[in-house]
């Protein structure tokens, strides 16, 4: 299920709802109004080259392990 931002014009209250996709929308937890869906602003990270699109590809990542890059120890 998709979580979905929701802005109360009544109160001006701002609140989140995990709530299906057929859902028609959500009524405000604070004054208990129809409140309105607005949209999301989220982040993509691309997996392509850098000369593909302007995005950097990702650093590697450590294993999170002692040794793998997470405990510091330096190996």
């Amino acid at each position: 299920m998709p979580l979905y931002e929701y802005h109360c014009p009544t109160c001006n209250h701002k609140f989140d709802k995990l709530q299906s996709m057929n859902a028609s929308g959500a009524d405000c937890p604070n004054c208990e109004q129809p409140a309105k869906r607005i949209i999301s602003v989220f982040a993509a990270v691309s997996g392509r080259e850098s000369g593909d699109t302007g995005f950097s590809p990702l650093p590697p990542m450590g294993g999170g392990g002692c040794c793998g890059g997470g405990c510091g120890c330096g190996h």
